[in-house]
């Protein structure tokens, strides 16, 4: 919009023949453009003199000395005026500490998104005089601001202030995967233009020697990693002098999820071993009520430990969404019941109570001839003894997403409900309200791609509505989230994980919780979880008005406004050791043990088995590094834990007894075997079962697999080898045995079946890492399940459940135990690594796993690109160069790669140590070669000009001129990092040698 202001300014002046327009009629006009360009350049690049000349030019406006006068430029310069005013203060440059480096502010105020103003709670934060986060002596911090007032930012300012500033890695941990893929994104182009790394996208159980692999594809340190809580306990159990060592700073985000049942305790125990070290340590939380006592058990040295902030964005208006049965609709029939023969059904309608700020609350109702659903009821000859029929009533989470319709017409929405199948019908109820979209075409080519034409969520996404979930595959969930940021998808039914932090902003956040007796405790709608999802509704930045809606299956009540602002006492956090199931827990535990001093392996699935092995884990590791001799001591771990800071003496003594039993097992159990224990990341008794598949595995390996004599020291056995070494143990029976496995391989013929179908591992696991596409494999586990989409989504499940993370990382821990006994013994074969990784990406080429670790999110084209590499003999290290010679039109022809596959192999074949976008902001030009030397080259510098058009098209570089040519293409290495320079707004001037291009900024 400002280049096209300056280019009519440029033709006035050309027509009329003047060098400035400031006396004539479009002088107004003039400065007014002037200035919006001095402040856009103060903003990006912190010049405090073009902030100073936009302020000249729009007062030249106001006190009518620039034109002949115009009322609207004066309105528009008044209110300019005003607006620099708070520029000043909010400018990221104006608040990062003295002698902080340029490429500092401008890895935000150039980097994606971009970020030129820091809003009052960053402000404060980041001007504080104690224990500033951006003062490297600073080591606990805990920074508690409200749901949207931008702490996300804050983790992304503080992490590259550390590694712009100061030495050592950081580790950002979440326990919300799809806030992990919003902060890497995010980080991504700010550590371009700070040249920094960012970490690979691993699993949870990632082995070390995945990262030797993947060390191909970068060329530079990893500077920033980011992972979930069980990646980080991984890692510090395989080695903690390594992982200590190596991240000089941790940042946890949600860290109220401590109190969350189930993983809650694994992130409590992990800030409890940070603490004992003097590495730096912040956690920000936007939902914590008791915020003081957890600040002073992370350092009771200091209040200023803790930093907090009421201040919130965009108005918000409140609204309680009831169901309303409409009596005098009464359709009477009969049923074959004796004892309930009369069916009565009726409507039932919305009924809307909205409270905008603390106004008073009105109420609306949704139209009597378009009924949201129906309510049956069955009743007893008598009239009498009424029942609830479920059958042809309609459920609850069916009526708020019918509702849901009249919503969109504000804008996009996000509905939340409590479980995954609630999210499917939701969303499919929903979708067949609306017409097709004619936005997500190329989202649902994706899709089709990925999980099939038959799988229900296609269908949802041509009408521009998707569902959450964590069955859903990484990729397929990443690539929902970054429709809703491109206002793609129109509305978005998810469970609860995705309310926690993530920056999906929307105008209406719709909450739909129904509970029923067994349900998990952890899809309740807690008073924290309540006010994120809230958070979710107008967030700064992106909206100047928000609207929640909590839907309720229940009778009005004027309290249930009180739900949407919940006090301080509702959001405290508590140890998960000091929940109510965790105590039944231990008195269930204390009585095995009185009877069996073995029944510590008895312990599973719950909180005695998490304390168990996460003292299991300390004894361990405190083991090590004293045998290291290292300066890490971390046996006070346990004692630091946040429940013992909170529990009363008596049930700490308790826990403590417990931990006094592990102690004894511990130190019956042999050396050998504490250290695989440890390791596993399971229960006891499941670590001491994986122990015992892997060495049946490794008996049954050296006895099938001898060398024979003439065929060399070393052998490491192939995939099928392994796994029918696998089959003739039963090792994947003795794994699904496991209680850690849940129901994550599990299939039904039909959605209310009781029975289950049994589909053999080892052929499914062929099939998988065979590339073999999700329909094709749905139709190969299930042929007897004659529902084509129940057939998917059930693969689907599988995939996520059993493929991506158990059997992954289960075969993962059999074979590193397996080889180290075949090591023991001296046995010269082996078992392959790099199984583990075939099994988690479905793919069985080295190549392959690099891709996808490296950031490619498509299966399809890791697993052709790493066949055709491997069938032409190019070693993993190769690959780059190879896909950097065959270009984006090599990639189209060899791969058929979509726009969206372009895109992630552009990033994979950047060269990340020329830094060209680094290079231009700091010295005002870059050069970047051609893909093929032009021939003849010029014989002398060529002015040229770069056509961009997307950033899954070749750059193409012209000749200046009316007879413009075209001489060549940006080379593939390059072309990532220029397409970021011109979508960054940054203008140039371009010439070539015949071999690269230089590009100069404009002055």
């Amino acid at each position: 919009m400002l280049v096209g202001w300056k280019r009519q300014i440029t033709a006035t002046r050309d027509l009329i023949e003047m060098d400035s327009l400031v006396t004539t009629m479009f002088g107004p006009g003039e400065q007014i453009v002037s200035a919006v360009e001095d402040l856009v350049i103060f903003l990006r690049y912190g010049y405090g003199s073009r902030l100073a000349e936009a302020r000249a030019a729009l007062r030249s406006v106001v006190d009518l000395t620039a034109g002949e006068g115009d009322h609207d430029a004066r309105w528009v310069a008044a209110h300019l005026l005003a607006i620099a005013d708070g520029m000043e203060t909010a400018s990221i440059w104006r608040v990062l500490p003295p002698g902080s480096p340029d490429e500092l502010a401008q890895a935000f105020t150039i980097g994606s998104p971009p970020v030129l103003t820091l809003w009052p709670p960053q402000r404060d934060l980041l001007r504080r005089t104690e224990l500033n986060p951006l003062d490297p002596a600073t080591k606990r911090l805990l920074l508690s601001v409200p749901t949207s007032a931008g702490k996300t930012l804050l983790a992304q300012i503080i992490i590259c202030h550390h590694l712009a500033t100061g030495s050592g890695d950081v580790c950002y941990v979440t326990p919300l995967r799809s806030l992990g893929r919003e902060m890497r994104q995010a980080l991504a182009s700010r550590l371009r233009i700070l040249q920094k790394g960012l970490g690979d996208d691993l699993p949870d159980f990632a082995s070390l020697d995945l990262n030797e692999l993947l060390r191909f594809f970068w060329s530079g340190s990893n500077t920033v990693e980011i992972m979930t809580p069980e990646r980080l306990a991984h890692m510090l159990r395989r080695d903690p002098d390594g992982v200590l060592s190596r991240f000089s700073m941790f940042v946890i985000d949600e860290a109220h999820l401590v109190a969350q049942p189930n993983r809650g305790f694994l992130l409590e125990s992990l800030l409890a071993l940070l603490a004992t070290t003097d590495t730096r340590l912040v956690l920000l939380s936007g939902v914590m009520g008791n915020a003081k006592q957890v600040a002073s058990w992370l350092d009771d040295s200091s209040e200023s430990v803790l930093f907090s902030s009421s201040w919130r964005g965009p108005r918000r208006l409140h609204g309680i969404l009831n169901s309303t049965i409409l009596w005098d609709t009464e359709r009477v029939s009969s049923t074959r019941s004796k004892s309930h023969p009369l069916r009565k059904d009726y409507d039932v309608i919305g009924t809307l109570r909205i409270k905008p700020a603390e106004a008073s609350t009105r109420e609306l109702w949704t139209r009597r001839d378009s009924p949201l659903g129906a309510k049956r009821f069955e009743f007893a000859p008598d009239g009498t003894d009424r029942r609830n029929v479920s059958s042809g009533t309609t459920p609850f989470y069916k009526i708020c997403a019918t509702a849901a319709r009249v919503f969109l017409h504000a804008g996009s929405l996000l509905m939340i409900v409590s479980r995954r199948d609630y999210a499917r019908g939701a969303a499919e109820t929903l979708a067949a309200q609306l017409p097709d979209s004619t936005r997500t075409g190329d989202l649902v080519d994706f899709l089709v791609e990925r999980i099939g034409e038959e799988h229900p969520l296609v269908g949802c996404l041509r009408k521009g509505v998707g569902y959450h979930h964590a069955g859903l595959p990484v990729d397929v969930l990443d690539a929902l989230e970054q429709g809703v940021r491109s206002e793609k998808i129109v509305a978005l039914v998810a469970t609860t994980t995705l309310t926690d932090g993530v920056n999906l902003p929307v105008r209406t956040v719709l909450i739909s919780e129904t509970r029923f007796p067994t349900q998990d405790p952890a899809q309740h709608f807690d008073p924290a979880r309540l006010l994120n999802a809230v958070g979710r509704a107008g967030r700064a930045g992106r909206e100047t008005e928000g609207w929640i809606i909590l839907a309720l299956q229940q009778k009005p009540e004027p309290a249930d406004f009180d739900q949407l602002r919940p006090a301080d006492e509702d959001l405290e956090i508590q140890s998960s050791l000091m929940s109510e199931r965790a105590v039944e827990q231990l008195a269930e535990a204390e009585g095995l043990l009185a009877a069996s001093a073995d029944a510590i392996f008895q312990l599973a699935d719950s909180a005695t088995a998490d304390f168990a092995s996460f003292l299991w884990f300390v004894f361990s590791a405190q083991q090590r590094l004293e045998e290291m001799l290292t300066s890490f001591h971390i046996a006070g771990a346990v004692q630091r834990l946040l429940g013992f800071a909170q529990m009363p003496p008596e049930l700490a003594e308790r826990w403590l007894a417990l931990g006094r039993r592990v102690r004894e097992a511990y130190d019956r159990t042999p050396s050998e075997s504490r250290h695989r224990w440890a390791t596993a990341g399971t229960s006891l008794g499941s670590a001491r079962a994986l122990e015992n598949v892997a060495t049946a595995v490794a008996v049954e390996t050296h006895s099938a697999h001898p060398v024979m004599e003439g065929e060399g020291t070393k052998q490491t056995l192939s995939v099928d080898e392994t796994l029918e070494i696998f089959a003739s143990v039963d090792a994947f029976g003795a794994l699904l045995a496991l209680p850690e496995c849940g129901k994550a391989w599990t299939f039904k013929s039909t959605v209310g079946s009781r029975s289950t179908l049994v589909v053999p591992p080892v052929p499914a696991l062929k099939l998988w890492m065979g590339g073999l596409d999700v329909p094709s494999l749905a139709a190969e586990l299930l042929p007897t399940v004659t529902n084509a989409a129940w057939r998917l989504e059930q693969t689907v499940d599988a995939i996520s459940g059993a493929f991506e993370h158990f059997f992954s990382w289960t075969v993962g821990a059999v074979i590193e135990q397996a080889n180290v006994i075949l090591e023991e013994i001296e046995s010269p074969t082996r078992l392959p690594q790099d199984l583990t990784y075939m099994i988690r990406y479905g793919v069985d080429t080295q190549q392959a796993i690099g891709l996808l670790g490296r950031g490619v999110r498509s299966r399809r084209l890791a697993y052709v690109v790493g066949q055709r590499a491997a069938s032409d003999g190019r070693q993993l290290e190769q690959v780059v160069d190879w896909l950097r010679l065959l270009h984006i039109e090599g990639w189209i022809e060899e791969f058929d790669a979509t726009p969206r596959e372009i895109e992630d192999l552009a990033d994979v074949t950047r060269d990340a140590s020329t830094g060209l976008l680094r290079q231009f902001l700091s010295s005002s030009e870059a050069s970047a070669k051609l893909h093929v030397p032009m021939e003849p080259a010029p014989s002398a510098p060529l002015a040229v000009t770069l056509r961009i058009v997307d950033a899954h098209l070749p750059v193409e570089v012209w000749t200046v001129g009316d007879r413009a040519d075209r001489v060549g293409i940006i080379s593939a290495a390059h072309h990532s990092d220029v397409f970021a320079l011109t979508s960054a707004g940054l203008t140039f001037s371009a010439l070539t040698d015949g071999s690269a291009i230089t590009i100069r900024a404009d002055s």
